[in-house]
């Protein structure tokens, strides 16, 4: 009976800390997160992904959207509006040193996290406590390429 008592009280306590843990990372409501890439017209003219996330309704109080993790790097959210955010990510495209350009190519910071070309992790706070949350739903829209000059005709 004793045995019995202790395994239901610890099987209370896993599920109350499991519930936590799902309620912190469902704060995002996402309603869509797409990307596209991009190239410089120019050479030299540099390359990256642009993400971009729209959500369903406005963050609770008390949460913030911090940075995303996607495609191996993590970078910062910009708020463009009370439900969209975008992410401006450097990858390192067409960035060509010249002769003589001391410079280093450029890259947005990198991240270890392995994740699928559908996938990206939000990262935000609640409370000043940080929390993860996976979306597995990216969807990836046409690159932009731009015109380095009008065409000739």
């Amino acid at each position: 009976m004793k045995n019995i008592i202790v395994a239901f009280f610890v099987g209370f306590l896993v599920s109350c800390g499991t519930a936590n843990k799902a309620e912190a990372q469902s704060e995002i409501k996402v309603a869509e997160a797409f990307y596209q890439g991009w190239i410089g017209g120019v050479r030299g003219g540099g390359g990256g992904i642009n993400f971009n996330l729209k959500l369903k309704s406005e963050l609770p109080k008390g949460v913030e959207l911090k940075r995303i993790i996607f495609k191996g790097f993590e970078v910062p959210f910009t708020q463009q509006d009370a439900l969209s955010y975008n992410a401006a990510i450097i990858t390192g495209v067409n960035q060509e040193r010249f002769e003589g350009d001391k410079k280093s190519t450029s890259t947005s910071p990198k991240n270890n996290i392995e994740l699928k070309d559908n996938e990206a992790i939000l990262v935000f706070s609640k409370n000043g406590k940080e929390y993860q949350q996976k979306i597995t739903n990216v969807v990836e829209k046409p690159a932009l390429e731009y015109p380095s000059a009008r065409p000739k005709f």
